[in-house]
């Protein structure tokens, strides 16, 4: 049984606008799920404190390309983050407390990380929503500059965004302008929470799973994909009522899609199935 969502704390957060979020406090109300206990305001004065080595040190430095150099230096070679290449696909990854502690990560817990504290220092850093593989984006006037924070903070060319896409999809795809738009706070939120959705799927957690799903759809409600996969996670949940009302809403949303007419078939036979139950 999923739990009551107006006791989740994190459905306020998500109500909040756009400009009164903040990516690490949103980034830790999603792991309180998995540790209860989790003391967020420990981990915000971590950030808070990293930040104000690196205000310090890049105080005397007026080009980005030197605020690069130390937050890099500092992050991935003081502090040793690094990316967690052995275990990839552990779920903790998807957590910042962990990430904190362990000093592991993946490509978007370890932006997260790089963001907040660059932010905090007063870098204007941004997250990138390129496709497979999370990055950060440094804006500076009409020249911004990219970076693979997985890699150490190493500069993003067109030559190696190309290559990166092509290493993800193993497939050559044009490189589009759309691909490295910025991403909100809310939408870095959403996509670690899709990240956690496929893995308490698999897991076949699916209270879980349910869970971070609807989180995404209150981060970002007119996005109707993920209003097909709550649907699904719905049913495997059994909570055919709810399943449905997921389906319809992303029919509404989508309108006209390739599987609305496969949905609207799951939504029938829910209805049938929600007959003979009642």
């Amino acid at each position: 049984m999923t739990k009551n969502p107006k006791k989740d704390p994190f459905l306020s957060f998500a109500n909040l606008d756009h400009s009164e979020t903040q990516l690490a406090t949103g980034a830790l109300l999603i792991a309180q799920s998995e540790y209860p206990e989790l003391n967020i305001e420990v981990y915000l004065r971590e950030l808070d404190e990293m930040a104000d080595t690196v205000r310090e040190q890049i105080r005397a430095m007026p080009l980005p390309e030197q605020h690069i150099a130390e937050l890099n230096r500092y992050l991935f070679e003081e502090k040793e983050f690094t990316g967690n290449i052995e275990n990839y696909y552990a779920l903790g990854n998807n957590f910042l407390n962990v990430v904190l502690e362990t000093k592991t990560g993946i490509p978007i817990t370890l932006a997260v990380v790089y963001i907040e504290v660059g932010r905090r220092a007063g870098l204007p850093l941004v997250g990138v929503n390129f496709p497979g593989h999370f990055l950060v984006k440094y804006r500076f006037e009409h020249l911004d500059i990219l970076l693979d924070v997985f890699e150490d903070g190493v500069l993003m060319t067109e030559d190696t965004l190309r290559a990166k896409l092509q290493a993800n999809f193993e497939e050559t795809i044009s490189l589009e302008p759309s691909m490295l738009a910025e991403a909100t706070d809310k939408e870095i939120l959403a996509r670690i929470l899709r990240n956690l959705t496929r893995a308490y799927t698999l897991l076949e957690k699916y209270d879980k799973a349910v869970t971070a799903a609807e989180r995404i759809t209150w981060l970002l409600p007119e996005t109707a994909g993920d209003y097909r996969t709550l649907g699904y996670l719905h049913y495997k949940n059994r909570a055919y009522s709810k399943s449905i009302t997921a389906f319809e809403t992303y029919l509404q949303l989508a309108k006209e899609t390739p599987d609305a007419a496969a949905i609207e078939q799951n939504i029938q036979q829910l209805q049938k199935l929600l007959s003979r139950l009642n």
